[in-house]
């Protein structure tokens, strides 16, 4: 066997197990499958685990579906909303102390590092945008929930440090 052969089969080996890995707002979730999927993104945007959560009815309304998952005993909350063939539209989490965090699907921030932008921004904020940036990085746009101040926050991912704050005209 050729070296090019055999990397060729490490590739396809690699891919078989791993599966072709799909933008997180290309997912597409199985009507069966919604309430886990949402389950899954309130244990980890929560902290929380599997039994701490009640899991509430999959809605549909106007061709949406819509799952809430609460913690039960403290606040917090997470609603996952999925278009008519199931896509995931967004996902937003209220009501969990100070972070309340929302925003629509796409690359999700380690929660090192989304922690440490919210911790340092000191209010409540919305996730506008999460961009992927070299290996390890991630920068985070938040804007006040209450008033117009904006920031982008550059954070590795494990949150030891914010590499760089802008604060943002409005």
């Amino acid at each position: 066997m050729s070296s090019r052969t055999g990397i060729r089969a490490a590739l396809l080996a690699v891919i078989a197990l791993f599966g072709p890995s799909a933008p997180s707002e290309a997912r597409i979730v199985s009507a069966d499958d919604l309430s886990r999927y949402c389950a899954e993104e309130a244990m980890v945007r929560l902290d929380a685990s599997r039994s701490e959560l009640i899991i509430l009815p999959v809605e549909q309304n106007r061709g949406q579906f819509t799952v809430n998952v609460q913690l039960d005993g403290r606040p917090g909350m997470v609603e996952c909303r999925f278009d008519r063939n199931r896509k995931l539209l967004g996902v937003a989490v209220s009501g969990a102390g100070k972070t309340k965090v929302a925003h629509k699907a796409g690359p999700a921030a380690p929660k090192a590092a989304l922690n440490k932008c919210l911790y340092t921004f000191g209010q409540e904020a919305t996730v506008e945008k999460v961009s992927p940036l070299r290996p390890g990085y991630s920068e985070i746009i938040l804007r006040a929930d209450n008033g117009s101040r904006r920031v982008a926050c550059t954070v590795p991912d494990d949150g030891h440090e914010i590499s760089d704050w802008v604060e943002m005209k409005p």
